[in-house]
């Protein structure tokens, strides 16, 4: 088996980095990163029970709570009756959390994109196959 672990070093670290830095393009800077990881979670994935959002922010119940109820203060998820279990309370983006998400995603983008753009051709396209594995990489 070769050694992969330096190269899994500078990945490790690489990703880190490229993470931090998109983070700096934060136009919503009134939510926490706990607060932005949820919402983006309901954004993507749609309407969530509290417990489905904890287990994929890997998190207890009790926590995603208080994210979900300081979320829902900001008027940008809301909760609502799940029409299949009416046990069940469902977590819902709202517009204004839409809204929010799209000028989130559009500024990280526009900085990327800007810096993707002072590179060749043929770096482009390594990133954009790098992309690709590291999408699989990923993935369970």
């Amino acid at each position: 088996m070769p050694d992969v672990a330096p190269l899994a070093s500078e990945l490790r670290l690489a990703v880190h980095r490229l993470t931090r830095r998109l983070r700096q393009e934060d136009p919503v800077d009134e939510l926490t990163l706990t607060q932005l990881s949820a919402l983006s979670v309901i954004w993507r994935e749609g309407p969530l029970t509290a417990g489905d959002l904890a287990a994929r922010e890997q998190v207890r119940p009790p926590s995603i709570t208080r994210v979900v109820t300081a979320l829902e203060a900001r008027g940008v998820v809301t909760r609502a009756g799940n029409p299949k279990d009416g046990r069940q309370v469902l977590v819902e983006i709202t517009d204004a959390g839409r809204q929010q998400m799209e000028v989130y995603i559009r500024a990280r983008e526009l900085w990327l994109a800007q810096k993707l753009a002072t590179l060749g051709v043929r770096d482009r396209d390594l990133l954009r196959r790098a992309a690709v594995l590291l999408t699989s990489l990923a993935s369970d």
